[in-house]
């Protein structure tokens, strides 16, 4: 398998570096994946609102939403973003632009198309009917809003993956004409510095009109483009923070922990934590972008940028022993990443209507989400190993 749902190859090989000739796993993406493919699950089956309601108080309010939804399950998407990118950095190292024309990006592209082509016909088949189509194409903006929201489901993913991935060749390809390693690992942190300012700026612009009374077109542009939490716009930093990865692994500074690298690794943990806290505290006093009220639900956030970039490190520098059960997972998490979405798409699975089980488990919610969840993880990794079976359908789980 060449992409997962983590947007890596499933066992990836490294280009050679100064310090290591041969080709090398990074073993702990396997844990990466296998973990982040079930935090989604566990989001949507909102198995981390279980402490609020086993003990409602200011303190198991705060766990489940903030830390637990806002940071351990909004984390997927960023670090499959981050694992992907580094990857292709990789790849393309050595393959050069084919890679990206011929497969990366033909890839991704079937990969999107099968999974929103499927949601949208079960969206017409058993909710919608054509209406789905219809609404979808009634003008260019809500159709815009379709291709790039995977008819408004998880498969957004696909398509912002599509597009940091266009933004990653065309750095590449500028790259190539900087002869000096050095000149590219700086440009980089630049690049990556103007695109965190964009992005803690965007996510102030609501609060700037709303208490200011400032308005113009341009801002509600930014507004309306940033404040969706679709957009790919959200995403712009990866590009950098998985090439300066990327080009540091090729130097060999990453082969092993040193005292640089551990200080760089403690800075990324308190950039996450320093981050997380401000966006904790506008959020809270309201100041700051939010879906639907949900405290932290939404990409625009650094503390999701250097969190994910933290990881990234350490699924490189570190070299654990994977252990069956999680190399399966790792396996199957684009089969759950893509399948998990049917039994949470519009409705919830009706487990109330289970004969006998049914009345105990609405009279107790902890119950419901556990069995929500486990139901939906194991059905979903159920279909991905009959799909991989399948000779036409295995390429996309």
């Amino acid at each position: 398998m060449e992409i997962s749902a983590n947007s890596g190859d499933s066992y990836p090989k490294s280009e050679p570096t100064t310090l290591a000739k041969k080709e090398q796993k990074f073993e702990a993406f396997d844990f990466l994946r296998a973990i982040f493919s079930l935090a989604i699950v566990a989001y949507k089956t909102k198995i981390y609102n279980i402490p609020k309601i086993l003990l409602p108080n200011n303190f198991t309010r705060w766990l489940s939403d903030y830390v637990l939804n806002g940071m351990v399950g909004a984390l997927a998407v960023p670090v499959f973003l981050q694992v992907s990118l580094f990857l292709f950095y990789n790849k393309s190292e050595k393959t050069g632009f084919k890679y990206f024309i011929q497969k990366r990006l033909p890839r991704l592209i079937y990969l999107y198309v099968f999974w929103v082509g499927a949601i949208t016909l079960y969206d017409v088949l058993f909710f919608g009917g054509f209406e789905v189509i219809r609404k979808a194409t009634s003008s260019i903006k809500t159709f815009a809003e379709f291709i790039m929201s995977g008819n408004s489901t998880p498969y957004f993913f696909f398509f912002s993956l599509i597009f940091v991935t266009v933004l990653a060749e065309i750095l590449i390809l500028l790259f190539s004409k900087i002869e000096k390693p050095a000149t590219k690992i700086n440009l980089s942190y630049w690049l990556l510095i103007v695109s965190s300012i964009l992005v803690f700026s965007f996510s102030t612009i609501q609060p700037i009109i709303k208490y200011t009374g400032i308005q113009s077109p341009f801002l509600n542009f930014i507004s309306n483009l940033t404040g969706w939490d679709y957009t790919p716009v959200n995403f712009l930093p990866y590009v950098f923070t998985s090439i300066i990865t990327a080009q540091e692994y090729k130097e060999g500074k990453l082969a092993q922990v040193t005292t640089f690298l551990r200080l760089k690794l403690y800075g990324l943990l308190g950039l996450t934590l320093f981050f997380f806290t401000i966006e904790w505290v506008l959020t809270s006093n309201g100041l700051l972008i939010q879906v639907d009220q949900a405290p932290l639900d939404h990409y625009l956030r650094l503390s999701l940028v250097f969190g994910s970039w933290l990881l990234l490190y350490l699924g490189i520098v570190l070299k654990p022993q994977v252990p069956a059960i999680i190399a399966f997972l790792s396996s199957c998490s684009l089969g759950i990443y893509g399948f998990h979405v049917f039994f949470i798409f519009q409705k919830p699975l009706p487990l109330g209507s289970i004969p006998v089980m049914g009345n105990l488990l609405q009279a107790v919610p902890v119950l419901f989400i556990l069995t929500n969840f486990f139901v939906v993880s194991i059905a979903s990794i159920a279909l991905t190993v009959l799909f991989k079976r399948i000779k036409i359908f295995k390429q996309f789980v």
